[in-house]
């Protein structure tokens, strides 16, 4: 099925005939005020300002300080366990006075120690769609006509599962230029984990709360619980249907997925996300709007539970080996492991980052260029060493490659041009696809990868992780 912006009717069509396989209601429970309400995007950011706004009897504002304790903690010293003053929180504030839909979802200002720290609140609880350079924007209008430093700015990024990533077009949070970059500072979290938690232990947990605030916040938290976040059982329905509307099939078969297939799930979700940037332009009909999210979020669980299938495995032994290997060293560092996360894998622009716990975004080994469909159908890949944001550590890095060549393998591999951020390259030809490949093959090709070829460029990565901390 082709979908391009002129099918902007078409989606909606589709939108809400998925949308009429919702059970509704979910479950036959107690009347909830916030589940009959059926609350947008807005009335969850509102609602969680309102919680941060409370003051006690003696004027200060003990949820917005368990919020930034913490959301905070492990990144910046300065505000973790800080009394806030000065407080603004605002909903919706505009940041273009130019552009009638410029809006901020919440923004919270206040001042410690003498400086003044922003934090911008972007809500993606229904996994609406990124809009081009929306993140950079808001950190612009900050540090240009809040006149906010740049390392007092804070970003955090709130979807409803944590399934979704930030799009690079709105903000890349490992490639960003120096009037942008705010680091560790820019913080994912999502509705169904942390917001839930954080409301459950330091509100209703703690029984310090007046009964007036702790029945809402009660309400709240079983709403999301038991409508929002809930398994819904026509859940797979809804995503059967999607399935033979776009490939003709209801169900997966990765054995019989063919190229035609991942460009049609992958192309539909961009035109589900354009045709939501143009409804929010335009007076769009609410029901219409919710439908649409609803679809972009069945089209990203199709997606998701694909990249699953493809790369999970991949991942999980990536990290499994490197973590066995160096079990001794990374006893010695606290809190330290290998992770592993991808980005962009609908082209082959994307990338698998393997790293060290939360420094990965200076240091860290990366598959590049990666795709699903590459996983699926190639048997050429490279993995590199890289260093970004950090040229001194680079070209010290470098130099010490260049030193040290005689312990790297040299099979597979490629000198790589000096002064970019790529110090290291090796590349493989495999037999068969990744994807394609069995447990006991795939762990034997990563093991020969990251314990021979980088072994000594992992050596270098455990050691620097041991410097930073």
């Amino acid at each position: 099925m082709e979908t391009t912006n002129h099918f902007k009717s078409d989606i909606v069509e589709i939108a809400n005939k998925i949308e009429g396989l919702r059970n509704k209601p979910r479950h036959h429970s107690p009347y909830n005020v916030f589940t009959a309400w059926g609350m947008s995007e807005n009335d969850h950011t509102k609602l969680l300002l309102a919680l941060l706004r409370y003051q006690d009897s003696t004027g200060r504002y003990p949820l917005l300080n368990s919020f930034l304790n913490r959301f905070t903690k492990g990144r910046d010293k300065m505000i973790h366990y800080q009394t806030p003053s000065d407080v603004l929180i605002r909903f919706n504030p505009r940041y273009d006075k130019d552009d009638k839909h410029s809006f901020i979802d919440g923004l919270i200002m206040f001042s410690v120690q003498g400086k003044r720290i922003a934090i911008i609140m972007e809500n993606k609880i229904f996994d609406a769609p990124d809009q081009k350079d929306q993140i950079r924007r808001y950190i612009t209008h900050m540090t240009t006509e809040e006149h906010i430093a740049l390392e007092n700015v804070w970003v955090l990024y709130i979807t409803g599962t944590g399934a979704k990533e930030i799009d690079e077009c709105s903000y890349h949070p490992n490639n960003e230029d120096e009037t942008t970059d705010i680091g560790r500072r820019f913080v994912t979290l999502s509705f169904c984990s942390d917001i839930i938690e954080w409301l459950k232990q330091d509100v209703l947990e703690r029984r310090i709360y007046p009964e007036s605030l702790t029945s809402i916040v009660r309400a709240y938290v079983e709403s999301l619980e038991k409508d929002i976040f809930c398994e819904d059982k026509t859940d797979a329905w809804r995503k059967e249907m999607l399935c033979n509307i776009l490939i003709g099939s209801e169900h997966i078969n990765m054995d019989k997925m063919t190229d035609r297939d991942f460009d049609s799930l992958y192309s539909f979700r961009d035109s589900v996300q354009e045709v939501r940037k143009e409804m929010a332009k335009a007076n769009t009909d609410e029901k219409d709007i919710r439908a649409v999210d609803n679809l972009y979020g069945v089209i990203r669980n199709i997606i998701y539970d694909i990249e699953q299938q493809v790369f999970g495995e991949f991942e999980k032994l990536s990290t499994d080996i490197l973590n066995g290997w160096w079990k001794r060293e990374l006893k010695k560092l606290k809190n330290a492991k290998w992770m592993a996360k991808h980005r962009g894998l609908h082209s082959d622009k994307g990338f698998v980052q393997i790293g060290l716990s939360t420094e990965w975004g200076t240091a860290h080994l990366e598959w590049i260029p990666i795709s699903t469909k590459r996983m699926c159908f190639g048997n050429d890949y490279q993995l590199e060493l890289h260093v970004e944001n950090d040229k001194a550590l680079a070209d010290k890095w470098r130099e010490e490659l260049n030193s040290n060549a005689i312990l790297l393998p040299a099979h597979n591999r490629e000198k790589v041009i000096a002064g970019t951020s790529r110090l290291l390259r090796y590349k493989y030809q495999t037999s068969k696809p990744i994807a394609k490949m069995s447990k006991k093959e795939l762990t034997e090709f990563l093991t020969g990868v990251y314990t021979k070829e980088l072994n000594y460029c992992c050596r270098m990565l455990v050691e620097h992780f041991h410097n930073y901390n």
